[in-house]
């Protein structure tokens, strides 16, 4: 699952975007407002497994990549869970597919990807299990607009490594630096950033884009 997301603000216009080859969207905080089925699909998996957290704890750590969690469980609750990734990753997506009314679409992001693919070709990277991502586009009358969606099983390393940018570049037939990307984590900007992408952090208002830092 991904990392509790901040709901995109109220904003100005964006940016300037027709001479970009393509448009990525982050899917959990972006598109959609999913921290809460997230937070609780986690809860539940580890729960299912015998590893029962406080759940206002829960709130306090990452939760997208299932390596930096077991050590947050190991360093502040004792807790060594015995199950593998792949059985919370697949209890998770049981309880998050059960529970997709908790979803809450972003509607100014969905507006500005719908206007994005009158302009050319739009994509999906997330940090996300992919069965997931695509219940929730469908929830929030997506499911026809993404023709490449990344999710968490097509990449080596999860964001802010660039994998999941440079899958869907390469899926396009595109080169990174012609994308542009729209993302609402420090973690997925740096995933961006280190594709080569520009990015419009949707946190911000108005929103603007922010280039690569230059290269050392």
């Amino acid at each position: 699952m991904n990392p509790h997301p901040a709901p995109a603000p109220i904003h100005e216009p964006t940016p300037a975007t027709s001479h970009y080859a393509a448009q990525i969207f982050d899917f959990d905080g972006t598109l959609v407002d999913t921290g809460e089925i997230n937070l609780h699909a986690v809860h539940a998996a580890l729960a299912a497994h015998g590893t029962d957290v406080p759940l206002p704890w829960l709130r306090q750590v990452p939760l997208a990549d299932l390596g930096v969690l077991r050590r947050h469980l190991l360093a502040d609750q004792g807790m060594v869970p015995t199950c593998t990734d792949a059985a919370i990753v697949l209890a998770a997506r049981t309880y998050w597919l059960a529970n997709t009314h908790q979803v809450r679409p972003i509607t100014a992001v969905i507006a500005v990807a719908h206007a994005a693919a009158q302009q050319g070709p739009v994509a999906v990277a997330s940090a996300n299990d992919g069965r997931i991502v695509r219940a929730g586009l469908a929830v929030a009358g997506l499911a026809h607009l993404f023709p490449v969606i990344v999710a968490r099983e097509d990449v080596a390393a999860l964001k802010p490594a660039p994998d999941a940018y440079l899958t869907v570049a390469a899926r396009l037939g595109l080169d990174p630096t012609s994308c542009l990307a729209y993302e609402n984590t420090d973690e997925g900007i740096s995933a961006a950033h280190a594709a080569r992408m520009d990015v419009i952090d949707i946190r911000t208002t108005p929103w603007t884009t922010h280039r690569p830092p230059p290269r050392p």
